[in-house]
């Protein structure tokens, strides 16, 4: 019985396979330059089409960087955005973030300010 449907409809599902696959790759780039970051007032957020994707707590945030260490969990919007990459290391050894926002020096800056803001926690 189920041989019956496949050998009657090989050419859909031949077709349709590959066409699935096709259509999953071409949104995934059409999202990828649709990913954006902002800074909250309690994290750093990476969002997609005003959804909010990732959450980087400041509180966590121990230094920002242009140069990348270790193996990081990477979030970035271009496809060549290395001219765009910050690092975002992360207090007690966890792996890095790296972003790309759209200008890295403004956006270093405004984070860099109101990471200066937080209150020192003594470790």
């Amino acid at each position: 019985m189920q041989l019956d449907f496949l050998s009657e409809n090989w050419e859909l599902i031949a077709w349709g396979v590959p066409g699935v696959w096709v259509v999953i790759i071409l949104t995934i780039l059409w999202m990828i330059p649709r990913i954006d970051f902002r800074i909250g007032s309690k994290a750093v957020v990476v969002e997609c089409m005003g959804f909010a994707l990732r959450r980087i707590p400041l509180v966590d945030i121990d230094r920002i960087s242009k140069r990348l260490k270790g193996e990081p969990e990477v979030w970035r919007n271009p496809l060549k955005g290395n001219h765009r990459m910050l690092v975002l290391y992360r207090k007690r050894g966890k792996r890095p973030v790296v972003i790309t926002p759209h200008n890295r020096y403004i956006f270093r800056k405004q984070l860099e300010m109101i990471l200066g803001r937080l209150p020192a926690k003594a470790d």
